[in-house]
């Protein structure tokens, strides 16, 4: 029991610390935005906890290796998601930003908007980034891609607390210990 509330502390002090990097990055040090950010954090949180809650399921299975990909996948997928939802809340939930022209925020590229965010060139995987944005680099540049760094970043830091658990820390495997001397 002391571990697993050990872990939760842990956890949640990291959830918290996203949530303001989020605030701060995203937006400086603006209070009408903490509620947001908030949500975006707890749909990262769940879902990346969703993923090393299965992760560990499969890691005690013995595929400690597919459990590992099995949390980077989650990982993405959390941070992809948290994306849309931030850039959902703000815009059409909130109202705080409207793209320019008054267009509405390109759903049909919503999974999009994670990696087009992260990666320089004009195009993801053959599709402009244009019609990522809506022709609104801007808010690409000034809201998601913050976000974005925000949440990988502090996905990389679970998957790194998550993957010791998983992998016994640093324990040598019982191929790869020393030999003794007169053993």
């Amino acid at each position: 029991m002391g571990s697993t509330w050990s872990m939760t502390k842990r956890l949640s002090l990291m959830w918290i610390s996203t949530v303001l990097l989020l605030v701060l990055f995203a937006h400086g040090p603006r209070v009408e935005y903490l509620p947001i950010e908030a949500v975006t954090g707890g749909v990262w949180a769940a879902l990346l906890g969703a993923g090393a809650i299965l992760s560990t399921r499969l890691a005690r299975r013995g595929h400690g290796k597919s459990a590992i990909g099995l949390l980077c996948v989650a990982a993405l997928l959390a941070c992809d998601v948290a994306v849309v939802v931030d850039s959902a809340l703000i815009y059409d939930g909130a109202g705080y930003w409207t793209l320019n022209g008054g267009v509405g925020l390109p759903y049909s590229y919503a999974p999009l908007w994670y990696p087009a965010s992260l990666l320089p060139g004009t195009d993801v995987v053959g599709i402009d980034q244009t019609a990522i944005t809506a022709g609104d680099v801007e808010w690409q540049a000034e809201h998601v891609a913050p976000v974005a760094v925000v949440l990988t970043i502090a996905s990389a830091l679970v998957i790194a607390v998550v993957a010791r658990a998983l992998t016994g820390g640093r324990q040598a495997s019982p191929q790869r210990r020393p030999i003794r001397a007169g053993a």
